[in-house]
């Protein structure tokens, strides 16, 4: 199960959560002279941003990962990959490799071997994967209404293309097996809404329910939840 650290501001949960992750890097770079990050998009991880594009640390040798992706060209105001460009990426941490998912194919299913193949030239087991959570319950993009969401939470594959209900931009995500193949897994959430999504996940049952069940009840790696209102 998870350990839940709850803040009074959402700016002391980012701190603390940044502090973890760069202790991760670290000790990644002195062990094997590279590291590799899993974050997520959105707007919750913007403080955390802040706190790591600033830190001292050889980011020339750390690769960043976007946990999943839009299938929209990385010049949309939509793309995680423009996100971490613009928010992450730079100061301190400019030097940083960022792996992007996006490929220019029509859907992220066609793009499936090209991502996977990338992602296998990393590190089976990454440094650190932070994560978002939904109020739906999922986490990267691997959401409750997806049609293939079973297929998506069981496969060893490294990525997963979920069936988004029409008129949902496709998207394209890291695998649950590939987001807990890490020494150091988090989630950052904020607010009540997800506090109160947190708390029925937390609970037993299906991770097709709540997806994000698949990182809550799970032995491989030690959860470690981040949460301010």
């Amino acid at each position: 199960m998870a350990d839940l650290h709850a803040f009074g501001r959402r700016e002391d949960a980012a701190e603390a959560l940044a502090e973890a992750v760069l202790h991760r890097l670290a000790t990644g770079l002195s062990a094997r002279g590279a590291a590799t990050l899993v974050v997520p998009g959105g707007t919750s991880p913007a403080a955390l941003f802040a706190c790591l594009r600033c830190a001292d640390l050889d980011w020339s040798r750390v690769t960043v990962v976007p946990s999943d992706e839009r299938w929209v060209p990385v010049t949309d105001p939509e793309s995680n990959e423009r996100l971490l460009r613009e928010t992450l990426c730079i100061d301190a941490a400019a030097d940083a490799r960022l792996l992007g998912l996006y490929r220019d194919t029509p859907t992220p299913r066609a793009a499936l071997g090209e991502v996977a193949a990338a992602l296998d030239a990393l590190p089976i087991v990454v440094d650190a994967v932070v994560l978002g959570m939904g109020a739906d319950g999922h986490t990267a993009s691997l959401f409750p209404d997806a049609r293939n969401i079973a297929a998506c939470l069981e496969t060893s594959a490294p990525c997963v293309a979920p069936q988004r209900p029409p008129g949902e931009t496709p998207r394209l995500s890291l695998s649950l097996a590939r987001l807990r193949a890490t020494k150091s897994l988090s989630l950052l959430c904020f607010g009540e809404d997800k506090r109160a999504a947190y708390t029925r996940a937390a609970e037993p049952g299906p991770s097709t329910q709540y997806p994000v069940r698949g990182v809550i009840h799970q032995s491989r790696v030690p959860l470690s939840v981040y949460w301010a209102d």
